[in-house]
């Protein structure tokens, strides 16, 4: 019975340890197959980690650029604005000084040194060739004989009639002059508008 007991308690023994290790090796198994997810994770999470390095790279590049972009158009609009408040006060003065030297011109015994400073503040702005060489040609007419109580010229003279014309001529010049300086004003007047709302888009 003792032996019987002994086979029994054996058996038993051998179906545990049996058991056992079956058991044992499935764990390892996946252990093992735990182990190896675990590698393949870490590998894409390194490649993950590299491919966002090299994305941060590139946006940090792309914004640096962009500012670099931002102030140079910046810079560039700031040139282009202060040159446009130029040329339009240049324009704007032009307009004003023609206006003044066409009324002053416009009367029948006008203010000679009146016409002749209007002229001079005109002649300096952005005229034709032959504008300026006109409105030139009638200062040095009015400067000539200034002592004159007619202020330049004796209207019995024969260059009276020469005179007059001179002042017509540069009346009916002066006009068209006002006209164009309007134009251009107003040309780049809306230039630096379409600009400045270009720049802010």
């Amino acid at each position: 019975q003792e032996k019987k007991d002994e086979e029994v308690a054996f058996a038993k023994f051998e179906t545990w340890c049996t058991q056992e290790t079956a058991d044992t090796k499935r764990y390892i198994q996946k252990g093992a197959e735990e182990i190896e997810l675990l590698g393949a994770s870490i590998d894409k999470l390194g490649s993950d980690i590299a491919n966002l390095g090299r994305s941060i790279s590139t946006h940090e590049a792309d914004k640096a650029q962009h500012e670099a972009d931002l102030k140079a158009e910046t810079e560039r609009r700031a040139k282009e604005h202060e040159a446009f408040l130029a040329e339009e006060q240049d324009y704007s003065e032009s307009v004003d000084a023609i206006e003044r030297a066409i009324a002053i011109l416009s009367k029948e015994d006008y203010d000679r040194p009146g016409a002749a400073s209007a002229l001079l503040q005109v002649s300096a702005g952005h005229l034709p060739e032959k504008a300026r060489a006109l409105i030139t040609t009638f200062m040095d007419m009015v400067s000539d004989g200034q002592d004159s109580p007619l202020g330049g010229m004796d209207y019995a003279a024969p260059e009276a009639n020469a005179y007059e014309f001179q002042s017509g001529s540069l009346i009916g010049m002066l006009k068209k002059l006002q006209d164009d300086f309007r134009s251009q004003l107003s040309t780049c007047q809306k230039e630096e508008m379409n600009s400045q709302h270009a720049f802010n888009m």
